[in-house]
């Protein structure tokens, strides 16, 4: 999945009030490339999107209640909060990260596209796993992650559970059509326009 939008700002004109060293985040890159902490954060999350689908997706193969199937859960409510909490890490790395030109450059169409593609991408990778922490917490269960309880951000009410179970599903799958979308594109400049898209997050 290769950042390929034009839809967030190269750098904040306020960057520095937060007290990220966007200096070491604007230190590794090149006219040609992101830089190294965006492409390391691009990847690491790639995998646990990927994982986070096929892990739920696995469940399947073993019965419910089973020591397999729970496995399987808690490696996907893993994976997924992986991804929410790194994504702040990412946007601020992204926003103190120069963005190198697309060469040759896309037109006006295929760059709007790009961008909105993004802006989806990021917006889906806040809401899917904050709607899972929702249903789940609303089945009355707990959420743990590397070992700390996550704080109750809602109480327990089954109707609503359900709902946000099947929303945060439906969610996850449209994700899921979105970034195969966003790799094929990414490919496609690669194979057929030989432009550099793919090779800014290589």
């Amino acid at each position: 999945m290769a950042d390929v939008s034009q839809g967030l700002r190269a750098r904040s004109p306020n960057a520095r009030q937060f007290g990220v060293p966007f200096g070491v985040m604007k230190s590794a890159a090149s006219a040609t490339r992101f830089g190294a902490p965006l492409r390391w954060l691009h990847w690491i999350m790639a995998i646990a999107i990927f994982g986070a689908w096929a892990l739920v997706y696995s469940k399947g193969l073993f019965a419910k209640g089973s020591a397999g199937r729970d496995f399987l859960t808690h490696a996907h409510i893993l994976a997924g909060l992986s991804v929410l909490a790194l994504l702040p890490v990412r946007i601020l790395a992204r926003v103190g990260s120069p963005q190198p030109p697309i060469i040759p450059a896309p037109g006006p169409l295929a760059a709007q596209l790009a961008k909105w593609v993004h802006v989806l991408l990021y917006a889906g990778m806040l809401a899917t796993p904050v709607l899972g922490i929702l249903f789940v917490q609303a089945a009355g269960k707990e959420i743990a992650y590397l070992g700390y309880t996550m704080p109750t951000w809602i109480g327990t009410n089954k109707a609503l559970s359900h709902n946000l179970k099947e929303v945060h599903e439906t969610l996850g799958l449209s994700m899921l059509y979105l970034v195969a979308a966003h790799v094929g594109a990414a490919l496609e400049h690669h194979t057929f326009r030989h432009d550099n898209t793919l090779r800014r997050m290589l």
